[in-house]
């Protein structure tokens, strides 16, 4: 299934998940370090699982070339996941 992500987490870490056309990848993302139960704490998850999602979808380098639908459909999955976990982890943490 091209384009297909999700997250998992486990403790304090996020594992996001995603798959273009045959590749699948996953990155553990810590969020160890970050008070959950702050705004300032969520916006750092936030720009983690961001950064982690591209990651899992291609995106190096600073771009994807060319930008296709399965990067997009990956991506959205990506952190609509991840972030769905994060705020398991943040209510878990409040």
């Amino acid at each position: 299934l091209p384009g297909v992500a999700s997250a998992g987490s486990n403790d304090m870490d996020v594992i996001v998940d995603g798959n273009t056309g045959a590749e699948t990848r996953s990155v553990a993302v810590s969020l160890a370090d970050l008070n959950l139960a702050s705004a300032s704490g969520i916006r750092r998850a936030d720009y983690r699982l961001i950064r982690a999602s591209k990651q899992v979808c291609g995106f190096v380098n600073g771009s994807v070339l060319p930008v296709t639908e399965d990067y997009r459909n990956c991506y959205g999955a990506a952190i609509d996941g991840a972030r769905s976990d994060l705020d398991a982890l943040a209510q878990r943490q409040g």
